[in-house]
């Protein structure tokens, strides 16, 4: 504690030199023990403050802030128990609000200007303050309420500027000026690892945004928990974290403390009455003597890209060979949001075939990209990118729209099929998504009986009285309703049970495991048995041969599709391949 100066006799001038180390912003401590001073107690008398404070973890702590003499706190004294004898003891003095709790101690709260306590103030005498004393007394709590107040309003302030008001990690900013500063100071290579998590977004869109939030705090405390002493964590995006591993790093020991953090997600986390599962991409990258941070921090991020599209939940190390990867997503995203204004979305058509009679009953639409002077892209490449910027939901009302008109120029023409449309969490849960299914219908005069709509298991993670509202309306309507991919996400028999599911679709890794291991899995039989026994059709994708055909009819499944029977294809070669040659179908 810095030497106090010992203010004038004099009132005002000492309540002015006071009201001076306060607008300097000095440190209570320094203002305190001037004050303590100023109150002269005597030689046989002490007086001191005891402030109330906060530890890292928020606990409440009574730490002496200053004293009149140098014998450090009052001897023997509990400031909170002392303060629970202030505020049960009736004893009040009605000058000052002194009360005595002892036959030497004399005491009084300090409040905040909202009537928060922030401290005690405690003389220790033999001897009741006068009444000029008490005065004194009066005016020195006052200033030094004052002067607590206004420290902690600076440090609050300097902490919400450093810190997130979610996970209370630090900031992006924060975390940046660490970055930059370790990379200017430290020999050796600096470690930077980035974490995204998976699929937050749909976790964000289906439960809401409060759920998200405390979600993030889950894993900010995970996180925290299981890192190396000495490691800076950050919260520096919406679904991202930042870590700085203490000491110079290789790629080897940065990679070990990635997995410490891939670990801490591996159990579900609990919020409110939902079990989340929660993986991450984390990119891993180290300095070199070139480095910058602007630069460290782009290679981290390539390296999230690529670990987030070779699975999820995992890490990787940038390499060079990376480093023009975001600038081609950046330039995809460009072009995917002009997309459909420029006409660049195709709407392809996979049939579906009933296996007991080898006739065609409906269509998969799937959504395809064909950028001007670019040939046909992967869906793999962009329906991702799609999920990841809510591009989905317009994207996918314009697939559910073009279905239905498709469907219905075939049916002017004598060919009505059943028309099966992939939905997303995201977008079956965006407000107004039964309208938008209705006002399709509607405007087009495609049957409502005719549409499927297939839906993924991700579903089942969200708020289950508005799934079960939207699954209401749209039985209201008319529409089909399918489970896509079954068996490899999150569903229950209690979910199929209480919503109407019409149809359930085979995933087609187990189709596949077919072919690999030359026996049928038990699982695909036990899958149509379940359907059957809820009143529900079945459906296998991903049929590639005749010994894949029979052996699914064997088990009773009742449609297929895949390249046994054709590859997806624009309208107009469907049309011309199957709807033509086809009689009348429905």
């Amino acid at each position: 504690m810095p030497e106090a100066q010992i203010p004038p006799r004099d009132r005002d001038a000492a309540i002015a030199d006071v009201v001076e180390m306060i607008v300097r912003q000095c440190a209570p401590a320094e203002i305190l023990a001037t004050l303590c001073q100023w109150l002269e107690p005597g030689e046989d008398s002490q007086a001191a403050f005891y402030l109330l404070e906060a530890d890292s973890f928020g606990v409440p702590l009574w730490t002496m802030a200053a004293s009149s003499g140098s014998f450090g706190p009052i001897a023997h004294l509990d400031p909170a128990d002392l303060s629970r004898q202030l505020l049960d003891s009736s004893d009040q003095d009605a000058d000052c609000l002194l009360q005595q709790v002892d036959d030497d101690l004399w005491v009084r709260h300090l409040y905040s200007g909202i009537g928060e306590m922030v401290g005690l103030f405690v003389i220790a005498s033999s001897v009741r303050p006068d009444p000029l004393q008490s005065k004194r007394i009066e005016s020195v709590c006052h200033l030094a309420s004052l002067a607590v107040e206004h420290r902690n309003l600076l440090d609050e302030l300097a902490w919400q500027a450093d810190h997130d008001d979610v996970t209370g990690l630090l900031t992006r900013a924060c975390f940046e000026r660490l970055l930059a500063g370790r990379l200017n100071t430290r020999f050796g290579s600096q470690a930077l690892l980035v974490v995204n998590l998976d699929r937050f977004r749909v976790v964000n869109e289906v439960l809401g945004h409060s759920l998200g939030s405390r979600l993030l705090r889950h894993v900010g405390s995970r996180f925290r928990d299981c890192l190396p002493v000495g490691c800076v964590l950050a919260r520096v995006g919406g679904d991202e974290f930042a870590v700085l591993p203490d000491g110079p790093h290789t790629p080897e020991m940065a990679a070990a403390v990635a997995d410490r953090l891939l670990r801490a997600l591996a159990e579900p986390i609990s919020v409110d009455e939902h079990q989340l599962f929660i993986s991450a991409s984390i990119g891993i990258s180290c300095s070199t003597r070139e480095s910058t941070r602007e630069s460290l921090q782009r290679e981290a991020y390539v390296a999230v890209y690529h670990a987030k599209h070779s699975g999820k939940g995992r890490w990787m190390c940038f390499h060079g060979s990376m480093a023009a990867t975001p600038p081609e997503r950046l330039e995809m995203e460009k072009r995917l949001r002009s997309a459909l204004v420029r006409c660049e979305m195709l709407a392809y058509y996979q049939p579906q075939i009933d296996l007991s009679s080898a006739r065609l009953r409906g269509a998969e639409v799937l959504l395809r990209w064909k950028p001007e002077g670019l040939g046909i892209i992967s869906p793999a490449s962009f329906i991702p990118l799609l999920e990841e910027t809510g591009l989905i939901v317009e994207f996918g009302r314009w697939v559910l729209r073009e279905a239905c008109r498709q469907g219905q120029k075939w049916g002017s023409r004598g060919v009505w099929l059943r028309l099966a449309v992939n939905v997303s969490a995201i977008q079956f849960m965006n407000p107004g998504f039964a309208d938008e299914v209705e006002t399709a219908l509607t405007e087009t005069g495609f049957p409502a009986r005719l549409l499927e709509l297939e839906l993924t298991e991700s579903l089942f993670v969200g708020d289950y009285a508005r799934v079960s509202t939207v699954f209401r309306r749209l039985q209201r309507i008319g529409v089909t309703l399918a489970l896509d991919d079954f068996g490899v996400g999150q569903s229950s028999l209690s979910h199929l049970q209480r919503l109407p599911f019409q149809r359930l679709k085979i995933d087609q890794s187990f189709v596949r495991a077919m072919a690999d291991s030359g026996s049928c899995p038990p699982i695909i039989e036990n899958i149509i048995r379940l359907a059957s026994g809820l009143g529900m059709s079945t459906i296998a994708e991903g049929v590639d041969s005749p010994t894949q055909v029979e052996a699914l009819k064997q088990m009773g499944c009742d449609e297929a599709q895949g390249y046994f029977y054709s590859m997806p294809m624009p309208a107009e070669e469907f049309e011309r391949v199957w709807a033509i040659r086809e009689a009348r179908t429905a």
